[in-house]
């Protein structure tokens, strides 16, 4: 992983291959700057590229595709232009952008990932103008409780948009996601289930686990579903044999990296 980029530091890194890191690929931190153009950035164990911290880089021209995490994530007051990136293949979303972030995307083309395509969380925001936001499994654009974004001329379309149809077909959202991905949906917690701050429930289970309990709508947000994990107190009736995982964070609560980019 490059890590040097940070405290005002302004390098131009262009024509690599960065792949294979078992961290990401490459990390921009507390006011960073950098030129990062025409680079291959594959095959990291986490994001492609982290922008962190109200670190202000420029990505132009880059292939960032096939990471085991997602493409390039921007947290913690992070900006940044993003500008005629392709962004494909991720195993999580192509771009995440989160706590109070603001970045630029600009022409980019974000695609074939296996979970979303561009999620926005946790009071960030973004302008996004001219992108092409297609073939994405979980769907193109997710845009939680409270987040607003500028747009201008962006083509979303022919994504697969698993989500939606999971829901639409009455299946639990942990189906699609197990305890890997958080797709961003409404979610509940069930007060008679003495669920926690740290639980979630995908809207089809509200209706089918828990019909006749004392529910609570929280947000549209990103999460995967514990009633789906098998880790309530009573079986899931929709998404069948559970899954007896012990770690049953949700993504909606301000992200950490431990949750939000699992470290291997």
């Amino acid at each position: 992983m490059f890590s040097g980029l940070k405290t005002g530091s302004n390098p131009k890194i262009r024509r690599n291959k960065i792949w294979g890191g078992q961290n990401g690929g490459i990390l921009v931190y507390n006011s960073g700057l950098g030129c990062i153009e025409d680079n291959e950035i594959f095959d990291n164990a986490m994001a492609g590229v982290w922008i962190k911290t109200d670190s202000n880089p420029t990505l132009r021209r880059n292939k960032i595709h096939d990471g085991r995490d997602g493409g390039i994530c921007i947290f913690n007051g992070g900006r940044g232009l993003l500008e005629e990136n392709d962004i494909f293949r991720n195993a999580q979303a192509g771009v995440l952008i989160s706590t109070n972030s603001h970045p630029i995307l600009r022409k980019n083309r974000i695609f074939d990932g296996f979970a979303a395509g561009i999620e926005i969380t946790n009071h960030a925001t973004a302008t996004l103008e001219g992108n092409q936001i297609f073939n994405n499994r979980f769907g193109g654009l997710f845009l939680a409780s409270g987040v607003n974004v500028t747009m201008k001329d962006n083509k979303i379309m022919n994504n697969q948009d698993a989500i939606e149809k999971a829901v639409s077909r009455g299946q639990c959202l942990y189906k699609i996601s197990s305890y890997t991905s958080y797709p961003m949906h409404d979610f509940y917690r069930c007060h008679t289930c003495n669920t926690t701050d740290r639980n979630a429930i995908c809207v089809n289970c509200i209706k089918k686990c828990h019909q006749g309990h004392d529910v609570e709508f929280i947000r549209h947000d990103r999460f995967f579903c514990d009633c789906g994990a098998g880790t309530l107190s009573n079986p899931c009736t929709l998404a069948g044999e559970p899954t007896h995982d012990t770690d049953t964070l949700y993504d909606s609560a301000p992200p950490i990296e431990s949750n939000t980019l699992q470290h291997n």
